[in-house]
């Protein structure tokens, strides 16, 4: 299934700019609890946004999931968060929409689907959709950090040496140095294609950090 979480301030506009990429199976809306009251007139527009896009959603036959949180409180709304992403299985794939709502709800999205990442292996993206609405989903943060046999791993692959001399410097057999390359690759630290194994960004930084300069 795919699921769009989104962090909703009222403005319905990029829910529908994901919504041409995504194509939502199921829609939960992250809100605060202070609008669950009509207490003035913004907050009744705010309502009948919502109402609108639970409307557009039904129309579509996509369920649609109100979920209240404190945002005063970030831990205890990261804890609620964390229990909704716990539900999703392997299969699923979910899109964090982190572009509306209160400063620190979509950083506490983020929090929780880091969290996760680290317990389940979920097809999780975050998108940040700006004003020209470009839609470009990113992954979270890595939930696998390189150890010292994969940093060793990681500086030699400019050279380009093949599986042999790579068993011969780092002293660990083929497979395991495949294994290793397969979950480098898995959580954004290189490329593989065939035999030409590259760094990415995230590879370049991790070796800058930890080799001395």
């Amino acid at each position: 299934m795919k699921i769009q979480i989104v962090t909703f301030a009222g403005v319905p506009d990029h829910i529908y700019d994901a919504e041409k990429h995504f194509h939502t199976e199921k829609l939960i809306l992250i809100l605060s609890d202070e609008n669950k009251e009509e207490v003035d007139n913004k907050n009744k527009e705010f309502i009948s946004n919502i109402d609108e896009v639970t409307q557009f959603y039904q129309k579509l036959k996509v369920p649609v999931l109100k979920v209240y949180v404190n945002y005063k409180n970030f831990i205890a709304m990261t804890f609620k968060l964390t229990n909704i992403l716990r539900e999703f299985q392997d299969g699923d794939e979910i899109l964090l929409n982190l572009s509306g709502g209160r400063r620190s709800m979509p950083i506490s999205l983020i929090y929780a689907g880091t969290f996760i990442s680290n317990f389940k292996d979920i097809n999780m993206k975050c998108v940040v959709i700006p004003e020209d609405k470009t839609y470009k989903p990113f992954n979270l943060l890595p939930n696998y950090l390189p150890d010292s046999i994969d940093i060793k791993l990681m500086s030699k692959l400019p050279e380009r040496k093949p599986l042999i001399d790579l068993e011969k410097f780092i002293g660990i057999k083929q497979p395991t140095i495949s294994m290793r390359l397969k979950r480098l690759e898995k959580h954004g630290y290189i490329t593989l294609n065939g035999r030409d194994r590259r760094l990415t960004n995230l590879g370049h930084l991790v070796l800058d950090i930890n080799l001395p300069k």
